[in-house]
């Protein structure tokens, strides 16, 4: 799907468009520069404190004293307000947090696209981020 309802902290002020990086965890792109530079056993030393940094799980090779991070998405903090995001690429804000579904869906209403540059009334966005189900349709044809 292309939009979405998080709920966040009032206060999370990540910025709109820009992709939360809980979904793109990369050890390597993250801190490449650094691990470029260091053998393998301290690339692997910095990967686990990195991970753990990340809340990621370390867990050990079975018969070996190696250990690896097991790398999730992490989502961003959960809280009391309502805030639209875009999953059509790794995943951002793409507006204000709002205390209410009611006045995200009207900031939808002026300010958001269901797909393309389609649109939709207040009502028929808070249907649609009750139902987790963010689209467009003509005639039968149904847009996600």
């Amino acid at each position: 799907m292309g939009r979405t309802l998080k709920r966040v902290p009032m206060d999370f002020d990540w910025p709109q468009g820009k992709i939360w990086p809980g979904y793109m965890v990369s050890f390597e792109t993250l801190i490449e520069e650094y691990y470029q530079k260091e053998s393998s056993k301290a690339r692997e030393c910095l990967e686990v404190q990195f991970g753990k940094l990340m809340g990621c799980p370390i867990e050990t090779l079975e018969g070996t004293d190696s250990r690896y991070v097991k790398w999730t998405f992490l989502e961003p903090p959960t809280g009391e307000g309502y805030q639209l995001w875009e999953t059509t690429s790794e995943g951002s804000p793409s507006s204000p947090v709002f205390k209410t579904l009611d006045e995200l869906c009207t900031w939808c209403e002026e300010n958001a696209t269901t797909f393309a540059s389609h649109t939709a009334t207040a009502a028929e966005w808070k249907k649609m981020l009750s139902e987790d189900f963010v689209h467009h349709q003509e005639g039968n044809a149904i847009f996600l």
